[in-house]
């Protein structure tokens, strides 16, 4: 694979004080000049945010970034630039969606991609 349009999403890691209560997301990648659509998976242990903040640099240039499908068992909110925070609703568990769509541009043109977050409530 080359690195020309290659993206990657780097998901910040949202701890408290409490030691089991965390949330993990999935690294991956995805290729704005393709249009594409991506999924990851994510585990939300003990009510806790999970934070995603989106990298763009070098090559690649992001515009806009918005949620196009929000979830059901808690709620999406943009908190900075190509920043969201997921906070799933009090005493839920079970599997929360929600996705977002980021435009820009790359090496190999541009265009906008759709990434989908599953996320494991527990």
């Amino acid at each position: 694979m080359t690195r020309t349009g290659l993206l990657a999403l780097m998901a910040s890691v949202a701890m408290t004080s409490v030691a089991a209560a965390d949330c993990r997301i999935m690294r991956f990648t995805f290729h704005l000049s393709q249009n594409d659509s991506v999924s990851t998976t994510g585990i939300s242990t003990g009510g806790s945010a999970c934070v995603t903040r989106l990298w763009s640099g070098g090559a690649s240039v992001f515009r806009s970034a918005a949620v196009t499908v929000p979830p059901t068992k808690g709620t999406v909110t943009e908190s900075g630039t190509m920043r969201f925070r997921y906070k799933p609703s009090a005493g839920l568990k079970g599997t929360d969606r929600y996705s977002i769509r980021i435009c820009g541009s790359d090496r190999a043109g541009s265009g906008c991609s759709t990434i989908t977050h599953v996320i494991t409530l527990e």
